[in-house]
């Protein structure tokens, strides 16, 4: 099913872990709501700006998913407000960077390791911008904005 012109749902529910560990992983009208929202506001203007394929590699979880992956309890992944992405040719610190310039309507970027960029977008998008590291085997998060 597509979200919009170039998502399809099937992109945000793909999971091999899923596969590997029985897992169905779909979402519920509310939730496939929410993924059309983030498609629509952040995901389709930054490809129209990019001009280039956005690659998701993690987008809906279930439940059973995200505790499987050990995802955060409260990830905005369960609700269909999230997604891991990539754009071929473009590092993450750049894609931060152009999608701030572009204004989009997000709650958070996240700039995971140098290797994905974390989007959300919900209702009460805070804008927050944070680079994450690890140290000492710990992930840790410092805001740029």
């Amino acid at each position: 099913m597509m979200l919009t012109k170039n998502f399809s749902l099937e992109e945000f529910t793909v999971s091999q872990e899923a596969v590997r560990g029985g897992l169905r992983n779909q979402p519920d009208a509310v939730q496939t709501d929410a993924i059309r929202n983030l498609c629509l506001s952040v995901l389709e203007p930054l490809r129209s700006r990019v001009k280039r394929p956005i690659v998701i590699s993690s987008g809906f979880r279930s439940k059973s998913l995200n505790t499987r992956i050990g995802g955060a309890a409260t990830s905005q992944h369960c609700r269909g407000e999230a997604a891991d992405i990539m754009v071929p040719g473009v590092a993450t610190a750049d894609l931060v960077d152009i999608m701030r310039s572009m204004r989009l309507p997000f709650d958070q970027l996240i700039d995971e390791f140098g290797r994905w960029v974390h989007v959300s977008h919900t209702s009460g998008n805070r804008g927050e911008v944070l680079v994450a590291s690890r140290r000492g085997g710990k992930t840790q998060y410092r805001r740029i904005a």
